[in-house]
């Protein structure tokens, strides 16, 4: 059985708008075209894709099989046609990067640093997401790795995970804040005070909510929420609120004198970081070179470097 790209791409023209006719206009085809075309993927596949009525079409348990591995093949075409790109002009990759704001504050940029001293020539692209959308895009091949903390979700089938480092959580306030009278604080000491803490589904957020279910104070209900890491600090330094963040992520703060950390008492209160492949994808040589940095630099110091 031969499968055409085209008619894959006009299944998912199809899927994501739910319309013939959306699908038609965005693929430039006549709708009776695009509709030979399915017509003659179904006589390939052996089965119907698509169920249509009054609310447009919708993907057939068959379809959505199809559709899962037209999107791979979309994705791997497209890596295809940038590094065919990037090639022309001299340029090595794209390495494409899914990063946490954790693994981005810290274990990626030196990487990334090094990476450049050694190929200067190399294209680096790093996106910010969260760990759904890293997993898909895994799978789908349109990113090499995914960085940030791992043994939070339950494991994907598909996706290796490597453990590169260990962080520590750690209760973060401004200077002069009583909370840092004492040197470590557990979570039921510090009902009364005010938080600021994760909004999102994130992993960082799912380890929160555990270490407060497991102190027994529950998720504070007056808390500030916010999805930024850059706002929960800010407003911790500009007010007498507190909040919980991974101690790599906010060296720089302490450093500066802006931030001040103190231990927290709570079991579990540390979180593993790692990079995450998809297995059945071999790495290309610049994510290769990228992951072996990654495995002799991950846990140095700040200060150090190469």
């Amino acid at each position: 059985m031969d499968l055409d790209f085209r008619q894959l791409m006009n299944l998912l023209a199809i899927a994501r708008s739910g319309s013939f006719s959306q699908a038609a206009q965005s693929r430039r085809l006549s709708q009776p075209a695009l509709s030979s075309s399915i017509a003659q993927l179904e006589a390939c596949t052996g089965g119907r894709l698509f169920d249509r009525g009054r609310n447009g079409a919708r993907l057939t348990e068959l379809g959505a099989m199809i559709a899962r591995h037209a999107e791979i093949i979309e994705a791997q075409m497209q890596r295809a046609a940038e590094e065919i790109g990037h090639r022309r002009q001299h340029a090595l990759g794209p390495l494409n990067l899914a990063v946490t704001p954790v693994a981005f504050a810290h274990v990626v940029p030196r990487a990334v640093a090094q990476l450049k001293v050694e190929f200067p020539n190399a294209a680096v692209h790093i996106q910010e997401t969260v760990f759904t959308e890293a997993m898909r895009d895994l799978l789908r091949g349109s990113i090499d790795l995914s960085l940030g903390p791992i043994g939070v979700y339950p494991s994907v089938e598909g996706v290796i995970e490597e453990r590169l480092s260990q962080d520590t959580f750690r209760i973060i306030a401004r200077p002069g804040n009583p909370v840092l009278r004492s040197k470590r604080q557990s979570l039921k000491s510090l009902r009364d005070v005010q938080w600021v803490l994760p909004s999102d589904r994130s992993a960082y957020h799912t380890q929160l909510e555990a270490l407060f279910i497991v102190s027994g104070v529950g998720w504070p209900a007056q808390a500030v929420l916010t999805n930024s890491m850059v706002a929960i600090k800010t407003i911790v330094m500009h007010s007498d609120c507190i909040a919980i963040m991974p101690q790599q992520l906010v060296q720089l703060e302490v450093k500066a004198g802006m931030l001040n950390q103190i231990a927290l008492k709570e079991a579990g209160a540390t979180r593993a970081l790692g990079l995450s492949r998809a297995a059945a994808r071999p790495l290309s040589p610049l994510a290769e070179r990228f992951t072996a940095i990654l495995r002799r630099q991950a846990g140095l110091p700040l200060s150090r470097s190469g």
